[in-house]
């Protein structure tokens, strides 16, 4: 117990401390805050002999993102999903076929090796457009060993996260290089800036204070939606809510101009990276022998790169490239730490909404694929 409590001060402590020295040093700032926090989760969830608690972390990761979500949303403006929506769409559609031809044609190179390739290629299928949800249960649905899945998903947890970290660092810069940029509407911020204010200490507290307390409000909210619909916690319906309560907020001055609400959704951008980050671990992987660990590493790289080359043969700009693969590969949760990354607010209404069409067509797509393929 003394161990979990612990481990929630530094998760929630640490932050502070990065966003603290980010104003104090250039290193810090030159390296990133995100990153930093990022590389720390990774440090401390391999580091030997120290026992994390995992329903903690678990719970961290979701409560941060469901919170900050609406914060990052609260000075989006309805307009970005008009000009967004076509290139998206087309950039998600590259991101699937990528995912398809890849599993193919792992089908292809590993079916004599691994047991059961296509039920494999199907649940790889559904986990690369939707998320770990829709890998479970086409897994259930083929009669796959609970062994696979576990293996699967902590090979998934390391190969997608060193994506992860690519995006985080040096993936803005080398595919700016190779892709057009991208284009705000009008040239222009959508983001309000029109009171943009330095209050006092007591000021920033109570500002702090009142976006989290409407944040955990529209959360709250959804949770509510989801158990009258669901009957249970079901994160499509959380996120479907939380994003529509978020974007219908914005058309509220008060709220739209409300000071500190993107700095606050930062911080727990900063504790969901620390808390996912300690959540990887490399002994896992390294101890399983399974081709299936070589059968996830080729599908997160192989379709990556693929939906790299047909975005450069299309020209779909770097943001939108890199919010479509997110919301491909990761799912609605990972859209707002990339787009931090990023410093692109203004695709995060439409990268939730495709990560969303995404868990909807997962198990369509890798269930379909998996029947075709046997």
């Amino acid at each position: 117990m003394l161990h979990s409590i612990l481990l929630v001060i530094f998760l929630l402590s640490f932050p502070i401390f990065i966003l603290w020295a980010e104003g104090k040093s250039r290193f810090v700032r030159w390296i990133s805050p995100i990153i930093i926090c990022y590389v720390v989760g990774i440090t401390m969830g391999n580091f030997p002999g120290l026992s994390l608690n995992g329903e903690v972390l678990e719970t961290a990761t979701g409560i941060s993102v469901f919170l900050a979500i609406p914060l990052l949303l609260f000075s989006a403006n309805l307009l970005i999903l008009v000009k967004q929506v076509r290139p998206a769409l087309f950039s998600f559609f590259l991101g699937i076929v990528a995912v398809i031809a890849c599993a193919l044609l792992a089908f292809w190179i590993f079916r004599y090796r691994v047991d059961r390739a296509d039920a494999v290629a199907g649940m790889m299928i559904g986990v690369y457009t939707g998320g770990t949800q829709n890998m479970s249960a086409i897994g259930i649905t083929l009669n796959m060993a609970s062994e696979v899945f576990v293996l699967l998903n902590s090979a998934d947890i390391i190969f997608s996260g060193i994506y992860f970290l690519f995006l985080l660092t040096v993936g803005k810069r080398l595919l700016g290089i190779i892709l057009p940029g991208y284009n705000k509407l009008n040239g222009a911020d959508l983001t309000d800036k029109t009171k943009e204010v330095t209050p006092g200490r007591k000021g920033k507290m109570v500002h702090v204070l009142a976006g989290m307390g409407l944040s955990a409000l529209l959360v709250s909210v959804a949770i509510g939606i989801s158990f009258i619909i669901k009957g249970a916690i079901y994160m499509p319906v959380i996120l479907l809510v939380i994003t529509t309560l978020g974007i219908a907020a914005s058309f509220i001055p008060k709220i739209r101009e409300l000071p500190l609400s993107f700095e606050t959704a930062n911080y727990l951008i900063l504790v969901f990276a620390l808390a996912m980050g300690s959540m990887s671990n490399f002994a896992e992987l390294l101890e399983a022998s399974s081709m299936l660990v070589w059968f996830c590493g080729f599908m997160v790289f192989g379709s990556v790169l693929l939906h790299y080359i047909l975005a450069m043969v299309f020209r779909v700009d770097r943001d939108t490239l890199i919010i479509t693969s997110t919301a491909a590969i990761f799912g609605p949760l990972f859209i707002g730490p990339v787009a931090n990354a990023l410093g692109n607010k203004e695709i995060i209404p439409i990268g939730i909404a495709l990560g969303l069409i995404g868990y909807a067509i997962g198990n369509y797509l890798g269930y379909g694929i998996a029947i075709v393929l046997n």
